[in-house]
């Protein structure tokens, strides 16, 4: 009861963050920063319910409700590229590290199961942000032109104004 609560406030809370980020999508005003701060406050929001709400938390992962958080996971990184905030990856980033070593446990990969863990996750996030801008042109550009103009820029630095020469 409590949980589903929580997850609409946290689903409230993220759409209420999307109309600040919508007012400033070129995110050079303070209302980018209001907007920062409430896809904060919204992400564990919406996470944590819903990985307790499908039973994924409950410590004792199968492989099935591994995969189902590492697709979660995926879903919430095209959603975080998307909007260009990364909040909900931070928020999920516990869950995802459990199940992975879960999955590892399960191979048998008993001892390294951490390591491996570390060095997937760790690999894959230090990936995605040093390529964050060109996987989130991947993400965007196909998009509708209706949802992409409610988006932040994809292209920030034409937008500024630039001083005259």
């Amino acid at each position: 009861m409590i949980l589903g609560f929580v997850l609409l406030l946290g689903i409230g809370t993220f759409l209420f963050a999307m109309w600040w980020d919508g007012s400033d999508r070129a995110r050079i005003t303070r209302r980018s920063d209001v907007a920062f701060w409430l896809h904060l406050l919204a992400a564990p929001m919406i996470v944590h319910p819903v990985f307790t709400l499908l039973g994924l938390n409950d410590g004792n992962a199968t492989m099935g409700e591994g995969l189902v958080v590492v697709l979660l996971y995926i879903a919430l990184g095209v959603t975080a590229l998307a909007i260009d905030r990364r909040a909900l990856l931070v928020s999920a980033l516990a869950y995802v590290l459990f199940a992975m070593q879960q999955l590892f446990r399960e191979f048998g990969a008993v001892e390294l199961n951490i390591a491996l863990t570390g060095l997937i996750i760790g690999s894959a996030l230090l990936m995605l942000s040093a390529f964050w801008h060109q996987a989130r042109a991947l993400i965007v550009r196909p998009l509708p032109e209706g949802l992409r103009d409610r988006l932040p820029l994809l292209d920030r630095a034409s937008a500024i104004p630039q001083p005259a020469a």
